[in-house]
């Protein structure tokens, strides 16, 4: 009769656990499997990510909540039941904490990849999620214990500030790099120049700082913070074609039409068969200025490019000098004319 009784004292807990395999197990082998089609159909992809750090942890969570309810019952005394649930509060409260921040770095480096595929390094903001939501869950576990949390948030707020203060450049690289990446403005390979005068073609763009290579080939490693309060230029947006401009001037006496016609000729051949020229471009010639000694006109072409610019401007000197010396129209030199007393 004894027996008996025992064995329906540990009927419920021994259902509880199995209750807690047999549905870790269905988990597993059936619900996760249909979750994970249904949301292949989706366009959302936190729904995949969701499903895939879930999936890891919830056929252990099952588990350890069916022992957990088996050991929340009457069949075992205090000194035997506590420990244990408290054992697994801990454990349940630590992988969810971990579960958690993983989806939310997950989330974070697919959507950073996806609005600036080329921004890399994100590992210190990766770090500092996990560290919060761990964090929150140490807290958790310890406001389940009874351990009052208030002295510790106050500690913690000194800690911050302190560290803040001590941070204060690391900080602000790291919001200025997120500023950047939320713009949208600076991609890997744009030709940019600083209000400093610096300038160069991005090569790297982290959350601390952003890497140039200038045009000697030299390296400069700009801080995010500085990046994010200073006027860029852009070369490369809306897209990589810049426009050249060259003066030149002709003498008085000239046929300003006959210089228009082959300024445009040698501008128009430049463009067409010079390398980093942009054939789509046509060209143009506009006189502007009586001159002391010319009248000046500039020409305006196009490049593929920030650094084209130099060869087309060269190429376009070459040919309009030569094309000028062959008609027999005049650059002429400034002239003064000095009138001495007696």
């Amino acid at each position: 009769m004894e027996f008996i009784l025992s064995y329906k004292l540990y009927l419920l807990p021994l259902t509880f656990i199995l209750l807690g395999f047999l549905c870790a197990l269905l988990f597993s082998k059936i619900i996760i499997k249909r979750l994970k089609i249904l949301a292949k159909k989706t366009d959302w992809v936190g729904d995949d990510i969701f499903l895939k750090i879930i999936s890891r942890y919830m056929s252990i969570w099952l588990v350890l909540g069916g022992i957990f309810l088996a050991f929340d019952t009457d069949a075992f005394p205090n000194s035997i039941s506590e420990p244990i649930t408290q054992i697994l509060t801990v454990i349940i409260i630590l992988t969810g904490s971990l579960a958690f921040a993983n989806i939310l770095v997950s989330i974070l480096n697919i959507y950073t990849s996806k609005i600036n595929g080329e921004f890399q390094n994100t590992g210190l903001f990766n770090y500092l999620i996990k560290g919060v939501v761990i964090g929150i869950g140490i807290m958790m576990i310890l406001q389940t214990f009874g351990v009052s949390i208030t002295p510790l948030l106050g500690a913690l707020g000194v800690g911050s500030m302190a560290a803040g203060f001590a941070l204060k450049d690391t900080l602000a690289n790291l919001f200025a790099g997120l500023q950047i990446l939320m713009t949208k403005q600076l991609h890997t390979g744009d030709f940019i120049q600083l209000s400093s005068g610096m300038e160069g073609n991005i090569t790297d763009i982290t959350l601390r700082n952003t890497t140039l290579i200038d045009r000697q080939n030299n390296t400069i490693v700009v801080p995010n913070s500085e990046l994010a309060i200073a006027t860029v230029v852009n070369f490369s947006i809306p897209n990589n074609n810049l426009k050249v401009k060259v003066d030149c001037g002709v003498a008085y006496d000239s046929d300003l039409e006959k210089v228009e016609s082959i300024a445009l000729e040698v501008s128009v051949d430049v463009v067409n068969n010079v390398k980093g020229g942009n054939p789509d471009f046509a060209p143009v010639i506009r006189f502007h200025t009586f001159n002391n000694s010319s009248i000046d006109f500039t020409a305006v072409m196009q490049a593929t490019d920030y650094n084209s610019q130099y060869i087309v401007k060269h190429e376009f000197v070459k040919r309009l000098k030569k094309r000028f010396d062959e008609e027999g129209i005049e650059i002429p030199f400034p002239i003064r004319t000095i009138i001495q007393g007696k």
